[in-house]
């Protein structure tokens, strides 16, 4: 027997309030009335704890009374297609996120022989997109509770699998001689008639279409790949008040410090990110700069107990950072990686996924006369000793500066770069 079960766990810290996870119980008992299914039991025994389920499927039965000689083995093949929506593993501080694959087996003999055993293999969904490559986001209180089973499963055998092979082989073969006859007929039969209807008509070419009328709208994407690949060229275009995605100036008591610009605000998990901070027609000086990529959950607020800097101090992860002087620097440049481990950007009900760049300025501090006008104090050097013969000067001790920080948002998605797509490893159940 197989099983499918996934779930989310919630954080033991005190974050948020509970969601109401017990009136599941009920709801599944009135759907089942008095079956009991093992997959729907876990549930209700997850409904009082703090999991909350995402996805159950009933339990699909591989092979019945199945007698094997030593030596021998035999091979099984189990799909099922998720459910869009759903959101990809995580394992955070609010929130985590898990999926696997339940495996159990029964063989005969007495009692300690019947116990079923059973094993959890654990698997890792990269959430999902739809045809704009938008996040699809999944409510909390409404689980994929599947009754029927619907996965595919069949037997595999070597000996089969081959003759399989071999056939498709030369069914492809046929239909692509019938295909190339059929082409040609059509080819000749359009020459013969063509230039009665239009004697001026110069002579086709069997490469030419046979309709020459425009498309009226442009083929949606294929896959998942091709919608995040159209996202991401989109993602750099200006919104409808012409601000620029990628691009943000940053000042200080509307004085300019620096601009920052990005490639692009859309990546891939295992892509490398290019952010260069520009001090070019600075107005202010900039003694240093702090950068570091960050991930951070984000919880509803109708379910949060603590504010959204609380929770985001504890929820923070820092995937890379880099620090530098910006002393007479014209421009830095930081360029970190995203973890092809780590989570893609994800939407629930409860709770959420944010990816950005923090970036801390250390300047001067900007003082206001009485007349309005912002002033900074910018002496680097202090004067040790001077006599007639002119002046000692060092580099001052302490500076009279102060720092502020500006987060840059970064959508990732769950799609793996096609330069880490040989480290991934594709496994088949």
């Amino acid at each position: 027997e197989i099983e499918a079960v996934t779930g989310v766990q919630t954080c033991a810290l005190p974050i948020f309030r509970g969601f109401g996870w017990g009136n599941i119980s009920e709801s599944l008992g009135g759907l089942l009335g008095g079956s009991d299914l093992s997959s729907i039991r876990d549930m209700r025994g997850i409904a009082s704890s703090r999991s909350v389920p995402l996805l159950s499927t009933p339990q699909s039965i591989l092979f019945v009374d199945l007698r094997l000689a030593p030596g021998e083995s035999k091979s099984f093949q189990y799909k099922f297609k998720l459910p869009r929506g759903l959101p990809p593993t995580h394992r955070g501080r609010a929130i985590k996120i898990s999926y696997q694959l339940v495996l159990g087996t029964q063989r005969p003999g007495g009692l300690k022989e019947q116990q079923i055993k059973s094993v959890e293999v654990p698997f890792r969904v990269l959430g999902s997109v739809n045809d704009r490559g938008e996040l699809l986001g999944h409510d909390l209180m409404s689980p994929y509770i599947i009754l029927r089973d619907q996965a595919s499963i069949r037997s595999i055998s070597d000996k089969a699998t081959g003759a399989v092979e071999q056939s498709s082989k030369t069914t492809t073969s046929n239909k692509k001689a019938q295909s190339s006859h059929d082409e040609f007929l059509s080819y000749v039969d359009d020459l013969l008639t063509r230039p009665r209807q239009q004697p001026d008509l110069s002579l086709l070419s069997p490469t030419a279409p046979s309709q020459r009328r425009r498309l009226s709208s442009i083929p949606g994407p294929a896959s998942a790949k091709e919608a995040i690949d159209m996202a991401i060229l989109r993602s750099n275009l200006a919104t409808d008040m012409q601000q620029s995605a990628n691009r943000f100036e940053i000042a200080r008591g509307g004085q300019r410090i620096a601009v920052v610009m990005l490639a692009r605000p859309a990546y891939r998990l295992g892509e490398t990110i290019t952010a260069i901070i520009e001090f070019a027609d600075a107005e202010i000086a900039c003694y240093a700069v702090h950068a570091s990529l960050e991930s951070s959950e984000k919880v509803d607020q109708s379910i949060a107990l603590r504010s959204d800097a609380s929770i985001n101090r504890v929820t923070r992860k820092t995937h890379a950072s880099h620090s530098e002087s910006a002393l007479f620097a014209r421009r830095i440049v930081f360029s970190p990686s995203i973890p092809v481990a780590s989570t893609p950007s994800f939407i629930t009900s409860g709770v959420s996924l944010d990816w950005k760049i923090l970036i801390e300025f250390v300047t001067p501090r900007v003082d206001r006369t009485k007349e309005g006008n912002p002033t900074y104090d910018s002496d680097l050097l202090e004067e040790v000793s001077r006599d007639d013969r002119g002046a000692v000067l060092a580099a001052a001790e302490t500076l009279n500066c102060e720092s502020f920080e500006i987060a840059v948002p970064l959508r990732v998605y769950g799609a793996v770069s096609s330069n880490d797509k040989e480290g991934v490893e594709e496994h088949k159940v």
